[in-house]
Parts: C-alpha cells; structure tokens; sequence
C-alpha cells in the first residue's frame, strides 16, 4: 500500500508541477477541472431536476429545458470564424464564461422570484437558457483549443493525466454531493429546502469566478497561423481524415443514446420512485470509490485492447442493465442499488476510454475548426437523442402504463432503446476498432499480445 502510494506520488509529481510552463498549464487545468466539477453539482445532475421541480416543470418540461444547451451548441460552428480574429483570445473566452454562467445560473436562479406562473417560467427559463448558450457556443471550443497544449504527447503519460484528473475530480464530487444530500434531505418539506437549493447556485457562481480567476494564469500559446477559415471548413475538412471521421461518427452515436433519458432519469427517480437526494448521490459517490478500486483494471484493458475496443467491450456487458432498469417498478427498488453499482464500474471504463477519443486522431492542421465540427455534431445528436427522450416519456407523462403485467412510467422506454443502440454500437467498436484507432496505438496491442502469447508459450 506504502509503495502504491509513493508511485501515485511520483506520477503526479511528473505531470503536474509548477516547474516549466506545460506543467503549470497541467496544474491549472487540475484546478480548473476541479472547481468546474464542484459547481457542476449544483447547477446540473438532481440538483438542477430539484431546482425545475421547485417550480413546477413537469417531467416534459425538463426534458425540453434540458435540451435546449444542446441546440444552442449548434452556434459553435461559428468558432474559428470568430476565433481566428483574435491572436491572444484569453481574455475574450474568459469574459464570455463570465457572461454565459451569469445568465445561465444567476439569472435563472432570480427569474422565478418575479415571474410566478408555471408555463410563464417556462418560457423566461427557456428564453434565458437559450440566450445564455447561444451566446457561449464560439467561444468554448477556444478553452479546448488553449488548454490542450498542455496534454502530455505520450500515450502513457496522456492516460495517466486523463486518469488522475478524472479520480481527483470524482472524489471532491463526491464529497460535495454526499454531503449537500444529507443537508437537502435533513430539511425535506421545510421551505428551508428551497432556500439551500437557491442558495448552493449562488454560491456556485461565486466559484465560477475563482474558476476563470485561475484559468486567466495559464500562459496561451502562440496559435498556429491558418488561412480564413470558411463557414464551410467546418463541416468539410474533418471529412479528410478517414479515422478522425470515424472517432467523430462513434462520438455522435454516443451523444445520442447518452442522452435519451438526461434530465428525464433524475426526474423519474425523485418524484415516480421517490427516492432521497442521498440515496441518488450515494450511487453517483459510488463511482468514485468504485473509480479507485477498478482504475487498475481498466487502465490494464485501454493497453491490452486500446481505447475504443475497451469501449465496445463496456458497451456488450452495459446493454442488460438497461433491459433491466426498464423493469424497475416502485415494488421493485431493490433493483437500484445493484444495477447502479455494475453500471458505475462500467462507466469508469467508459469514462477512462472515452476521454482520449477526441484528441486520438485530431488533426494538428485547423484544430479549431475540427473541435467545433465535434462539438456541433455531439450537441446535434444530444438534442435529438432528447427530443427522443422527451417523446417518450410524454407518452404517459407521469401515469403509468400496464406493460405485461407491469405498472411502467414511458421514461423507461428509454432504457430499452439505449439496450438496443449500445448492442450495435458495442458490436462494431469491438469488431471493427482498428479502423478507429491511430496506427501507433494499433502497434502497441499487438506488440502487447504478442508478449503475451510468447510468455504464454514458454509458461
């Protein structure tokens, strides 16, 4: 344990340090990434669904309230034709984080104080959410474009960064979630209970500005001098490289079926299984814990089979989960604790492999316009995936329907058509993942497999 320890030591201490640049740029990201996860928690996931709840959205409503970030992301296919005006852009990105978190926490947080009608919230909620995107959506993919200077070059020290930024932010997640809950529930039907919800997303906005404080420490590098970039390049150039097309085709497949039930499931969970905040966040805090005892493993697989077969393979054994959440009935919660932990160690690998998939194959050449060709596709197909979701669950809203003897809420016909899309996507990602993976990375499995049979061959 002792010798775990110190080699956790000393791989943090070669990624992250103050010592040059690169590493402080690594070092900031951290912290940025960190502070981002803490006020995540209280502007998205439950606590976002309670926020809707609070005042009176229907499971329709927040469906729709959801998606609509994901539509106003279609406006980041104007990135480089803003971006590449500016050769120092720190800080117009970071004025512009300022504006879009204004809007989007403090002005929705407000709204309903003035505005007491239902359907009139709806409308100024949605009114704000979609000005505040729309507003943001050129200018994010310039933080990816600044701060992806500073990922290692090297396959194993890239998977180490990815790693550790994942478990440090997993674990101060967890910790803020599980202890937030406890408070929330410990006031259930006190008015209390809205005020502490009101007042987390306050307090998240004060963090939003340490957050862009930090970020604005970075040092930005000279970006590399392309010729104009048309509104069309966008779309066309990524179309050039056959495996950087690929990975973009596997990440807007999986937008989609990510988001068939976001939003919805939080909301279905809470008020038609009537679970607790802290019964929901102890599962969200079982990632972390699960992350820790299972990194190893998966770690262990990304080299034996690369990033994108580790993917499919977490597909295949995810897809029976889904039939069997799609069976979960309020006299079935017991289901809930066992098929969330499977899926929580599951989404550590799929969480592990998914992270490098961008930046696997991406083009050094007009990285900007290729990040924004990602970003508007992935926002594209998790609105439709949404709107999908949305759908469905309006069948029957919040009554149920009698489904071979099953009392069933219409949101769980989510879970069926996730079962279904994760079954194809997994059986191409493991049939075919050589056509999606870097010729480097191709090379270090078979050189992998290939020690193995010959140890296997003198064992």
């Amino acid at each position: 344990m002792k010798k775990r320890f110190k080699n956790m030591t000393a791989s943090f201490r070669d990624i992250f340090s103050m010592k040059d640049n690169d590493s402080k740029g690594r070092s900031i990201h951290l912290s940025s990434h960190l502070l981002t996860t803490f006020y995540n928690v209280f502007v998205t996931g439950i606590f976002h669904t309670g926020f809707l709840s609070m005042y009176g959205m229907s499971i329709t409503d927040t469906g729709v309230l959801t998606f609509i970030p994901y539509l106003c992301n279609l406006f980041s296919i104007f990135s480089s034709k803003i971006l590449e005006r500016f050769r120092k852009r720190k800080g117009i990105l970071i004025a512009s984080k300022i504006i879009y978190y204004a809007l989007h926490i403090v002005a929705t947080t407000a709204m309903p104080q003035f505005v007491h009608d239902p359907k009139a919230r709806l409308i100024c909620f949605s009114a704000i959410i979609f000005v505040a995107g729309a507003f943001y959506a050129p200018f994010a993919p310039g933080f990816t474009v600044w701060f992806y200077n500073f990922y290692p070059s090297e396959n194993d020290r890239r998977t180490r960064f990815l790693v550790l930024l994942q478990t440090f932010a997993s674990i101060l997640s967890s910790s803020v979630l599980i202890m937030s809950a406890f408070l929330t529930d410990a006031l259930e039907g006190s008015p209390y209970q809205e005020q502490l919800i009101v007042g987390f997303r306050y307090f998240a906005f004060v963090v939003v500005l340490i957050d862009v404080l930090i970020q604005s420490k970075a040092v930005e590098y000279p970006y590399p001098k392309v010729e104009s970039v048309k509104l069309s390049d966008v779309v066309t150039l990524p179309f050039k490289y056959k495996k950087f097309i690929l990975c973009m085709f596997m990440m807007f497949f999986w937008s989609y079926i990510g988001n068939l039930n976001n939003g919805l499931w939080g909301y279905h969970l809470l008020n038609h299984m009537n679970f607790s905040y802290t019964l929901i966040n102890t599962m969200t805090v079982m990632y972390t814990v699960l992350l820790l005892v299972t990194s190893k493993m998966w770690q262990k697989m990304i080299r034996r089979y690369s990033w994108i077969k580790t993917f499919g393979i977490a597909c295949l054994i995810w897809v029976p989960t889904e039939f069997l959440y799609f069976c979960m009935t309020p006299e079935r919660t017991f289901m809930y604790v066992p098929l969330s932990v499977i899926q929580n160690i599951l989404n550590v690998g799929f969480n592990f492999s998914y992270s490098n998939i961008l930046y696997m194959n991406l083009p050094e050449e007009n990285s900007t316009a290729h990040i924004a060709f990602n970003t508007a596709g992935c926002n594209i197909c998790a609105f439709l995936g949404m709107m999908t979701g949305t759908w469905l669950s309006s069948i029957s809203g919040d009554s149920t329907l009698n489904v071979f003897g099953m009392e069933i809420f219409s949101v769980q016909y989510t879970c069926i058509a996730r079962g279904v899309l994760m079954l194809l996507l997994g059986l191409v990602l493991v049939i075919k993942w050589r056509s999606f993976t870097r010729q480097q990375d191709i090379e270090e499995v078979e050189n992998i497999r290939l020690e193995r049979k010959k140890a296997h061959q003198k064992a």
